[in-house]
């Protein structure tokens, strides 16, 4: 099996080329494709993955190629990306890459793991490029030098949390390490059917440091070759977890390692900005001690004895980049850290030592390769925009509305769910637990108790809830609500809470706002710009048309105020965020306070929203450890009084959760707000 990189191709900007995929390229990479946020299974995003999509690749998809292909002997492809791939393009690029490998004969399955690298890096380098065609001197190596000092405190929380989640992965509960057991136990009931390689792109090699071990201590076959492109492990990392386990029979049989030259990495280039390659900046800025050695870079590796000694002998080799002259199998013409994945000579060079063979079809990014029958005739191979080559669930395409029996579209049904563990702009240490589980639980909620089907939910999470997006998202709702396209929308929002002056009102107003991934500063106070603000929901949920039905539920601190009887308990977090400065902190305690719930209140009874809040204005809503697991107190309760409520209406359920709340000693109070149609009818139900 090869675990490999996928990433759209990055312009001379560095930034990642998502192209949108339709509903029949994204079924098509079902059989093919492993989604993992923070190590565990993706909820979220375009493409979701749980442990049913797992099994059915190990029990329906891959036996039929294996099939197909001979039952022995069959090369099958994972790969895990580099740092500045974001969701849409590792899709994309997995989408542009599957075909390739499946002409080629070689079953891929593709990691696709979130680092959250190319938020930060716009973040850290932001102002636009600068003239790279000007000779290097002793400025350019101080303008490089001041980027990598600057980027030190968000590069390192960003580079140290992307390990984490590698390591997430293969945790108990990680979403690799289910992967990991499965495709063990696989090789183990099927001996000889597989080849297993390994790769990966970048970043990807430290996910490899992880899931390569889980996988071989799960009991399963030898790897036969592992193929590292442009390496940003270090080279401890790199002796301690992986080096032990190349040559003969020691799990891994072979390394390739993939990388530039030095002088190369100094002609490359980050975003236009800085003027070396990514590794260089990593080496720098992102890890934990400046200028740690890194196995991508030549130097690194030429310093390293152990690393030397492997790369010289039978079971490694190491292949810089421009190559010239060099054999088929060994050749790369990356010029830069992101062309790796996207080279036709690098990919070319692992194909062939994959297949041990130099005739291969060769990789053209831009040619499209069309369905082909396998080598049984049976069925066709799964590529992008095709049906799977194997029966399964069909996860159902998008539409807008369902057909009734007269041709026309009964209105449907929505649901966003927002969950934020993790903000760009806040120090890990203001991070939270239990928010990501909540958006997951609701969206596991309307699915399975709620008729809603998985095309009616969207699930974000940490960086993809920006102010941007969860407002586009809304409005995008709220617009279809009004033309008749949609009965019903639920939106949940777990998070921090905070306060920002009144724009509108008088000077000491302080409203109710809700943090969201791009939260920034703004002189004492959070910039109400980069958040969601009450007033933002009132004009969202106003003037509904009387046929639709709205639900909010909010799982976030309203106010600081009750910071002064804060919940100490261990396990227990407030999901509030004060001002930013001593200043701003004497301004919000010195004034009178607006809340969401106000507005809600103050609302005309057509405008029909129903609200249900976590807390008391004076309250501070916890994230907290429940039973084994983080969630919002209220949203635990929330969820598992809907489970079991029956036909109880909203008024009852919020008497339910109250109780609850009291009885794990929590003291925050939840609020229900709307016209009193809706608060004496089931949660979820029309009013």
């Amino acid at each position: 099996m090869t675990l490999l990189s996928v990433a759209a191709p990055e312009d001379a900007s560095g930034a990642d080329r998502a192209v949108p995929l339709n509903a029949d390229a994204l079924q098509a990479l079902l059989p093919h494709l492993v989604n993992l946020s923070d190590g565990r299974f993706s909820s979220g995003g375009q493409l979701t993955t749980g442990p049913d999509d797992v099994d059915r690749i190990f029990d329906a998809y891959l036996p039929a190629f294996v099939k197909a292909q001979g039952g022995h002997g069959v090369p099958v492809v994972l790969y895990a990306h580099g740092g500045l791939v974001s969701e849409a393009a590792g899709l994309a690029g997995a989408a542009r890459m599957c075909p390739w490998w499946l002409e080629n004969g070689v079953y891929p399955l593709f990691f696709i793991w979130e680092t959250g690298l190319w938020d930060a890096l716009r973040s850290l380098l932001g102002g636009g490029p600068r003239d790279l065609s000007a000779p290097r001197g002793w400025f350019e190596d101080g303008a490089n030098r001041a980027i990598e000092l600057a980027s030190r405190p968000l590069g390192k929380k960003v580079w140290g949390q992307m390990k984490i989640g590698a390591s997430h992965a293969v945790a108990s509960d990680g979403g690799a390490m289910y992967v990991a057991k499965r495709l063990a136990a696989y090789t183990r009931e099927h001996p000889g059917a597989l080849a297993l390689h390994a790769a990966g792109h970048s970043a990807g090699s430290i996910f490899h440091s992880r899931f390569l071990p889980a996988y071989l201590d799960a009991g399963g076959q030898d790897i036969e070759s592992l193929h590292l492109l442009a390496p940003a492990v270090t080279t401890a990392d790199f002796t301690e977890r992986l080096l032990p386990r190349i040559g003969g029979d020691q799990g891994i049989r072979s390394l390739s390692l993939f990388g530039m030259t030095r002088q190369t990495e100094e002609d490359d280039n980050v975003v236009g900005v800085y003027r070396r390659s990514l590794l260089c900046l990593v080496r720098a800025g992102f890890e934990d001690e400046p200028d740690t050695p890194l196995l991508g870079l030549q130097e690194s590796v030429h310093a390293d004895s152990q690393v030397g000694a492997l790369l010289a002998g039978p079971a490694g080799t190491a292949i810089w980049s421009p190559t010239s002259g060099a054999a088929a199998d060994a050749s790369s013409l990356a010029k830069s850290h992101s062309s790796f994945d996207n080279d036709p000579a690098t990919l070319g060079s692992v194909m062939r030592r994959i297949l041990g063979k130099t005739t291969i079809i060769e990789y053209q990014p831009e040619r499209p390769l069309p369905v082909r029958p396998d080598p049984a005739g049976s069925a066709p191979v799964p590529v992008p925009g095709t049906s799977p080559a194997v029966d399964g669930p069909a996860r159902p395409e998008p539409a807008v509305g369902i057909p009734s029996g007269n041709g026309a579209r009964t209105p449907g049904r929505l649901a966003l769910c927002v969950g934020l563990n993790r903000f760009e702009n806040l120090p890990q240490s203001n991070w939270l637990n239990g928010c990501v589980n909540d958006a997951a639980d609701f969206h596991e909620l309307l699915a399975g108790g709620f008729g809603f089907a998985e095309r009616d939910i969207t699930v974000l999470t940490d960086a993809q809830a920006t102010r941007a997006e969860v407002m586009g998202q809304l409005g995008e709702a709220m617009a279809r609500i009004r033309s008749g396209d949609l009965a019903q929308l639920v939106f949940t929002f777990s998070s921090h809470g905070t306060q920002v002056p009144d724009d509108d009102d008088e000077d000491d107003q302080m409203d109710e706002a809700f943090v969201t991934y791009d939260m920034a500063q703004r002189g004492d106070h959070w910039d109400p710009t980069t958040l969601i603000v009450d007033d933002d929901l009132h004009r969202i949920f106003g003037d509904l048309p009387a046929s639709a039905h709205v639900d909010v539920v909010l799982d976030t601190c309203h106010s600081g105020t009750g910071l002064r009887a804060m919940d100490l308990l261990l396990g227990r977090t407030p999901r509030f965020v004060p001002p930013p400065t001593v200043s701003g902190l004497d301004a919000a305690t010195a004034a009178r306070s607006r809340t969401t719930r106000d507005l809600f209140r103050s609302s005309p009874a057509d405008r029909r929203a129903v609200l249900f809040a976590a807390c008391r204005p004076d309250q501070t809503a916890a994230d907290a450890h429940i039973n084994g697991r983080y969630n919002g107190a209220f949203s635990r309760y929330l969820i598992d009084g809907i489970t079991t409520a029956g036909q109880r209406s909203r008024n009852e359920l919020l008497t339910a959760v109250r109780s609850d709340l009291r009885a794990g000693r929590f003291d925050q109070v939840a609020q229900l707000e709307g016209e009193d149609s809706a608060l004496n009818s089931a949660w979820g139900t029309a009013y």
